[in-house]
């Protein structure tokens, strides 16, 4: 049969607790999904842990380590990949991944009421991103840029000499909590930290009187009256993923970190028709285009953002809905040719109940014509359990990956290099010429 291609399908915040309005169930376990049910008949489940049990990832390094990056070492930080997912790339300066939010002013503090301005979004949000698109700042010798990309997020980059990601964050990642004072954590950092501190008061006092907002408080919708960056991040130098795992790869995604991500690991991006990254995405381009790619390409990574959307509103509905509509799209997985492994998992749990990331596991599928089955009938937690792949943290799947992809080479053979752990194409291999 000879080494088979995968798609790599991420369902976004996809692992979840018991929900008292789905009768106690989890959103897998109640929604009808007989494609993922099918599969998980024919296939070999797992629970795995992005990073480690009990620890909460963050998108980005869920992501990382599920590609098999090690995050303690090689994660340069989350703005640079919402930067390179709008295809800003930065020779120098420092990108933060940003919120809309709402504050309110109390004792000399910024109190946060909403992390995420009750998700502003559309017109409003570029409206407001507008207002304080550029700004020169410590007296001209720092340029900030901050662009809007979807829903309440964005992106804010600062550039001049000198500067250092090394600041901490100012997001509390909690409501009723002060914005925190961005703190240099070494000395190299103190011009990035006061430039940034700048930047929040200017955008604070830019936003807080803005039309905009003045008609949403009128509305009764909250004010975007404050932005919280976080993440600060370097261009990074990170070994593409073609090199460490022997892939020529493609992804397939709509929202911009996830494309960032990507790029930076030298994936080729698409976003096909209709692709949106929020719940109302057309899931079905999205697995077209992933199959089309298999002409050029043998590793595709997938991403869905839905499920997450659905997880941070703590509406177990409407992760349900997008599960099943998700479930419609992936009928054309159910009978694979036999070169192909279907991996579906999530980078993380995001529970209803709590409407944030938290360290549970994530259940994981794989699937292919002639690989190992286990007792499992559902795609559902209970079933992942016990399921004959295990459980294992992130740091793991690759080397799964290369296993039911046909690929991995035999521990303590190294033709080419020791660090490399796939069987090498012919085309990569440098033959003996006499």
């Amino acid at each position: 049969m000879g080494m088979r291609k995968v798609i790599f399908i991420i369902l976004d915040g996809l692992g979840d607790r018991p929900n008292p309005n789905l009768k106690w169930l989890t959103p897998l376990q109640s929604a009808e999904i007989p494609n993922m049910d099918l599969m998980a008949a024919k296939g070999i489940l797992g629970m795995q842990y992005p990073i480690s049990p009990g620890i909460p990832p963050g998108s980005d390094t869920g992501h990382l380590s599920l590609f098999g990056y090690d995050i303690t070492s090689e994660y340069p930080g989350r703005g640079i990949f919402e930067a390179m997912g709008e295809n800003i790339s930065l020779e120098r300066g420092i990108a933060f991944r940003a919120n809309f939010a709402t504050v309110e002013e109390k004792d000399g503090k910024f109190i946060v009421r909403d992390r995420r301005a009750g998700r502003i979004s559309g017109e409003d949000a570029e409206e407001l991103a507008h207002e304080i698109s550029e700004m020169d700042l410590l007296n001209g010798d720092v340029k900030a840029t901050f662009k809007h990309t979807l829903e309440h997020r964005g992106f804010l980059i600062l550039e001049g000499p000198h500067l250092s990601s090394e600041v901490t964050d100012v997001d509390p990642h909690e409501v009723g909590y002060p914005v925190l004072e961005p703190i240099p954590i070494n000395d190299d950092a103190k011009k990035t930290a006061e430039a940034l501190k700048e930047f929040l008061v200017r955008a604070y006092l830019s936003l807080k009187d803005h039309e905009v907002n003045k008609r949403r408080s009128r509305e009764g919708k909250l004010p975007a009256n404050f932005i919280l960056p976080r993440g600060a991040a370097s261009p990074p130098k990170l070994e593409p993923f073609s090199s460490r795992w022997g892939f020529k790869p493609a992804a397939v995604a709509a929202g911009p970190m996830y494309k960032g991500i990507a790029k930076a690991l030298g994936f080729d991006v698409f976003q096909p028709e209709g692709a949106t990254g929020l719940p109302d995405s057309n899931f079905s381009s999205k697995i077209g285009k992933a199959l089309d790619l298999l002409n050029a390409y043998d590793f595709i990574y997938v991403h869905v953002k839905g499920t997450d959307v659905a997880s941070h509103k703590k509406d177990p509905l409407l992760k349900v809905r997008v599960l099943e509509e998700v479930d419609i799209a992936l009928e054309p997985l159910t009978d694979p040719p036999e070169d192909l492994l279907v991996v579906v998992t999530g980078d993380h749990a995001t529970p209803c109940t709590i409407g944030k990331h938290s360290g549970d596991p994530v259940p994981i599928l794989f699937f292919g014509k002639g690989l190992p089955k286990d007792d499992s009938t559902n795609f559902q937690e209970l079933d992942a359990y016990t399921g004959g792949a295990g459980w294992f943290t992130g740091s793991d799947l690759m080397n799964l990956i290369l296993n039911y992809s046909d690929r991995a080479l035999e521990y303590g053979l190294r033709p080419v290099s020791r660090k490399i752990r796939y069987i090498p194409r012919v085309n990569q291999l440098t033959p003996f010429i006499l």
